[in-house]
């Protein structure tokens, strides 16, 4: 349900582009023309170009949330041994396209993730950390619609299983444990990337829409699988001048249960390890500006750089809140 309100939502954005953007021309030599820093695989590079992205986040959990609501941590402690009550993720992601023809793009995804989770009990604090490649994604998408100031392609991808599903870690019992699923790099799992984007641009600025789904495959090595993800954006990019243009839109996430209870886990003693009713949504709301640099020496790189506020969560069980994110970007076509 979510994914369909969120897809329409997407559709509503593009469909409000002015009508005069009828008699324009599509141009990637805008600040605007490429999407907010988060989002790849958006449309098709030109017959035997190369482009490189690198991408830093830093996302800041803090505070209990169970449904829509925020609750206290001491809370937890009545259903669970430990509660954990704050996490910060950063992720360094590099991704390489390359336009194999006019219609047809490769693009690999690939990232180094470094998680930290404060945990508590009654008595004791514990600081929990895990870092190591995730899970590499290889798409190839397809343009199946060019007109004068409008883009839309298709996409399909396999997300591989190379990062670790196995991370141990103290959590506050007198040896290392294998530590919650959230913490892990990795899904263990082959996962279908489905997706669809469409961009139409204008004089003023450019307006997106992306949606993209992780359809896990099989069960991992530990004997479970991660819930289904299906991401939807829609975005606006308005041009300031030949270098700036400014972002915004509306991101929606929402993921599925995880399926399977493996052995090395004690689903009483942290919200975190219990796989039951693990599923969520979010929504939010980014704020960025994207820099191009359209001569001199720096000609054709692009700066970018986005703030996250979440503006609705909705958790299946007691999970860490979502606070705030941000992201940096660079990114260059040869």
């Amino acid at each position: 349900m979510l994914a369909r309100r969120c897809w329409v939502a997407c559709a509503a954005i593009l469909a409000a582009a002015p009508l005069s953007a009828q008699d324009y021309v599509w141009t990637d030599n805008r600040p605007d023309a490429a999407p907010p820093t988060g989002i790849v695989a958006d449309r098709a590079l030109p017959a035997g170009a190369v482009e490189l992205r690198y991408i830093f986040s830093n996302t800041k959990f803090d505070g209990v949330q169970f449904g829509t609501d925020l609750v206290a941590p001491i809370t937890v402690l009545d259903f669970y041994d430990s509660t954990p009550f704050q996490r910060r993720d950063r992720m360094h992601r590099a991704v390489l396209s390359f336009g194999a023809s006019e219609s047809f793009t490769l693009v690999v995804d690939a990232a180094w993730v470094d998680r930290n989770r404060d945990v508590a009990d009654e008595q004791f604090f514990i600081e929990t950390s895990a870092a190591g490649l995730a899970d590499v994604t290889a798409e190839g998408l397809f343009q199946v619609y060019e007109g004068d100031a409008t883009r839309v392609s298709i996409s399909a991808g396999v997300e591989l299983p190379v990062g670790s599903t196995d991370k141990m870690g103290d959590l506050l019992v007198l040896q290392e444990q294998i530590l919650p699923y959230e913490m892990q790099p990795g899904s263990g799992s082959i996962s279908a990337v489905p997706g669809v984007s469409a961009m139409h641009q204008n004089s003023f600025g450019t307006v997106g829409a992306q949606i993209k789904a992780r359809l896990r495959l099989n069960d991992n090595d530990r004997d479970y699988r991660l819930g289904d993800v299906v991401e939807a954006n829609g975005w606006l990019g308005y041009r300031l001048n030949d270098f700036f243009a400014i972002t915004s839109g509306v991101r929606a996430l929402s993921w599925g249960s995880i399926a399977g209870v493996p052995d090395d886990v004690d689903i009483g003693r942290d919200p975190g390890e219990d796989p039951i009713f693990s599923g969520g949504k979010r929504v939010e709301i980014p704020l960025g500006l994207n820099v191009l640099m359209p001569e001199g020496g720096l000609e054709g790189h692009r700066l970018s750089v986005e703030f996250i506020w979440p503006v609705h969560q909705d958790y299946d069980n007691f999970r860490i809140a979502q606070d705030w994110g941000f992201s940096v970007g660079w990114q260059k076509m040869f």
